[in-house]
C-alpha cells in the first residue's frame, strides 16, 4: 500500500453502513403524493389507521397463532416450535441448545463467583410446552421481490410479549419446523 492511500485509509472516519429506515412520516409523504383526493386526510388520521391495522395484525400473530401473508407477493410471517436438544460434539463437549435464562444467571454470577469463572448458565426447560420453544419467521421463500437475502424483518417487543402470554396460556400451539 502506497503512503498516500494509507494516510487516506487511516483518516476515513466515515461510518459506511447503509442506512435506509423509512417510517410513518415517509409512508405518508408518499401517500399524499399518490392522489390528490389524499391531501385532504391528515397525518393523524392517517397514523391511527395504520396503528390501528398494526394493533390488528399484532393481535391475529400473538392471540389466534395466525399466519400473515404481505400484500403484493413480499412474504409472510409465521410462528414455529421447535424442540432444542442436547448433543456430544466429537471433542466429548455437550452442546446444548435450550434457550438461557440470562435474568436468573445473572443472579447467579452475583451470588457465586466461580459459577461465574465458570460461565455456568441457567437454561428454560420450557415444562409448560413439553420442552418446545417458539419462534417468529419471516418467510420470504415466495416472496416476488430481489434481493431478498440483505432484507430481515426485526418483530417489536409487544408482539413477542402478547406471544408469551398467549403461549403461556395454553391459547397457541404451531407447527414443527
Amino acid at each position: 500500500m502506497t503512503q498516500q492511500m494509507e494516510q487516506d485509509h487511516n483518516e476515513d472516519k466515515r461510518s459506511h453502513r447503509v442506512k435506509s429506515d423509512y417510517g410513518l412520516p415517509d409512508y405518508y409523504k408518499f401517500f399524499v403524493k399518490q392522489k390528490k383526493e389524499n391531501k385532504e386526510i391528515s397525518k393523524s388520521t392517517y397514523n391511527n389507521v395504520i396503528k390501528e391495522f398494526n394493533s390488528y395484525v399484532r393481535d391475529r400473530i400473538s392471540e389466534k397463532g395466525a399466519e400473515y401473508t404481505f400484500p403484493k407477493k413480499l412474504g409472510s410471517v409465521e410462528i414455529k416450535k421447535i424442540k432444542p436438544s442436547l448433543s456430544i460434539d466429537e471433542e466429548g463437549k455437550v452442546v446444548n441448545k435450550l434457550p438461557i435464562n440470562w435474568k436468573a444467571t445473572r443472579e447467579l454470577w452475583k451470588t457465586n463467583e466461580s459459577a461465574k469463572e465458570k460461565k455456568t448458565k441457567i437454561r428454560y426447560i420450557n415444562e409448560h410446552t413439553k420442552g418446545y420453544t417458539f419462534r417468529l419467521y419471516y418467510k420470504k421463500k415466495r416472496a416476488n421481490y430481489k434481493n431478498k437475502s440483505i432484507y430481515k424483518m426485526q418483530f417489536n417487543r409487544d408482539l413477542k410479549r402478547s406471544l408469551s402470554k398467549s403461549i403461556f396460556a395454553g391459547r397457541i400451539d404451531a407447527f414443527l419446523r
